[in-house]
């Protein structure tokens, strides 16, 4: 017997699989923050639950975590994440489908001296959003443009509702937009790791070498290894693209391709041909994988080769080494990479380049310091636990050598670009700033000064305020100045997704690389009013 397209019903069940039930579900919106959020509706004040204002801010910048690239001068952190949290909460309106799934979820939650109960839910206010809003939440939510400056104190993010009756929903998110510290850290410290390795490029290349050289040279520095490391594989997609806004090589391809559908070139984020030990140790002799990968490579291909399977030295001397001057004699411009990934790190790539020059794989350079020497057809790339501060040993180390170590490889940084990151480096912080139709301004007092929150501000980017690092004043302190906060998402708006969601991989790669030289290195000071106003809420409170 057939069915009606042809198929037999046996050709049917060979080409079926039996499943169960999905292990990884979508969590509904509602669904998607604290458990004391969702049912704080209860505990609202009249005016809160009118409307009510939140910012979010960085508390302090994280000198102390990385020493190695900080400048204790410096504050400047940049900014990232926005963009695809907005998207994950707000793109898809709200569904009936999953307000039923929340309902559902939240029963017998709640834990109770005499056993459990139903967790309270405002789901009227949530039916509202779909039958009177589309499902699109009426939330304006706006931020410092995707890879732009904040400093310590400033507000990096407000969200306040757009109708009356929903500022239960204003801080709904608060969890999941705070999230943002991740992006905005991991990238903070690559511009900062940037700025050092540009400004040591700069300094020991001859003036004959244009800045735009040295800022590629740099950007070259640092490839991403990092996919492996990270939490979970969303940590791959949402924080460690950032990588290629500032540096251009990466293996977590996942975050290169969420950088592509923004607009990304291929040459933002892009990797070589290169050896797994696990490919090398399917061959009975490393020396035949070695060959197969040189003979099937095409002119000018990078040929990254793990050399420490078995003896690393062996492998660089009788094999890495010969087939670099092979490729010097035929041209095409084949680079045998060389790449230890074991032993001590500077130990490793100095003793390289050592035995390249002595195989005269080698050729001088000129720089402030005089003539030293960059790489021809072997060069390297070191990726053995790398941090920051071991990425410094090994290029003085090879600067002290005699070499140029950017004219000679690379550094694959894994795990060091998302272990050092940590919410409490940069204490982030949502906080009520205003409250109720007429923005009735509060603040939290703390024993610790600088935990107390601040009433809604306005964060300036003017010149004078810039020059004087007064970028905090008070709303209707400067009426007509603009705010440096732009809108992400305004569900009141026929387009509700506008400025700073809508900018793609060009400008924001822009932003962070020179936007970021134009801005001070420090800011965040309160205008004379705002001082004002704080000092009155806190003999108000006080009393």
């Amino acid at each position: 017997m057939t069915n009606i397209k042809g198929w037999t019903d046996k050709e049917i069940t060979a080409g079926c699989k039996v499943l169960p039930s999905r292990r990884y579900h979508k969590t509904p919106r509602p669904l998607q923050s604290d458990a004391y959020t969702i049912n704080g509706y209860l505990l609202e004040s009249k005016e809160a639950t009118d409307n009510s204002v939140y910012y979010g801010t960085f508390r302090k910048f994280p000198h102390k975590h990385e020493p190695v690239i900080y400048d204790p001068a410096d504050s400047r952190i940049l900014v990232a994440g926005l963009q695809s949290i907005c998207d994950t909460l707000f793109y898809d309106p709200i569904t009936h489908k999953e307000i039923d799934e929340t309902v559902e979820f939240l029963k017998g939650r709640k834990a109770t001296a005499t056993g459990f109960r139903d967790f309270e839910f405002p789901e009227d206010l949530w039916r509202k959003v779909v039958n009177d809003h589309g499902g699109y939440l009426p939330l304006k939510v706006e931020g410092i443009p995707e890879g732009g400056v904040v400093y310590p104190g400033e507000p990096w993010i407000r969200v306040r509702a757009t109708a009356p009756g929903f500022g239960p929903l204003v801080p709904w998110f608060e969890s999941t937009l705070l999230h943002a510290w991740a992006p905005s850290e991991r990238l903070t410290a690559a511009r900062h790791a940037l700025r050092w390795a540009y400004n040591l490029v700069r300094a020991y290349e001859p003036s004959n070498i244009p800045n735009e050289e040295c800022m590629f040279l740099a950007r070259l520095m640092i490839h991403d290894f990092g996919d492996r490391a990270a939490t979970c594989p969303q940590e791959s997609e949402m924080v460690a693209k950032v990588h290629n806004y500032v540096f251009y090589g990466t293996d977590t391809f996942r975050g290169a391709y969420q950088s592509w559908k923004n607009g990304a070139p291929a040459g933002s984020a892009s990797s070589v041909k290169a050896l797994a030990h696990r490919i090398v140790q399917g061959f009975d002799k490393e020396f035949d994988c070695y060959e197969q990968m040189f003979n099937q490579s095409e002119p000018g291909e990078f040929l990254s080769m793990v050399g420490d399977c078995y003896d690393y030295w062996n492998a660089v001397e009788n094999k890495l080494i010969p087939l670099a001057k092979k490729s010097l004699e035929m041209g095409g411009g084949r680079v045998v990479v060389a790449r230890p990934d074991s032993g001590d790190s500077v130990e490793m790539v100095v003793g390289t380049l050592q035995r390249a020059l002595v195989a005269g794989l080698m050729e001088p350079h000129e720089t402030t310091l005089g003539p030293r020497w960059k790489s021809t057809t072997l060069r390297f790339i070191v990726g053995n636990g790398e941090t920051f501060e071991t990425i410094r040993s090994v290029v003085h180390g090879c600067m002290d050598a005699g070499f140029v170590p950017w004219r000679c490889g690379i550094f694959g940084v894994g795990g060091h670009l998302r272990n050092n990151i940590n919410r409490d480096h940069m204490s982030t912080k949502f906080a009520m700033c205003s409250v109720g139709s007429d923005a009735r301004p509060v603040i939290k007092l703390s024993e610790e000064p600088g935990k107390r929150t601040l009433p809604e501000t306005k964060v300036l980017r003017s010149p004078r305020a810039l020059e004087t690092g007064q970028t905090l004043c008070l709303p209707r302190e400067f009426v007509n100045v603009p705010d440096a906060l732009v809108t992400y998402y305004d569900g009141s708006k026929t387009e509700p997704f506008v400025t700073g969601f809508t900018d793609e991989f060009s400008v924001i790669e822009n932003r962070v690389i020179s936007g970021f030289d134009k801005m001070p290195l420090s800011g965040g000071d309160h205008t004379c009013a705002l001082d004002d106003t704080v000092n009155e809420l806190v003999s108000k409170y006080r009393k």
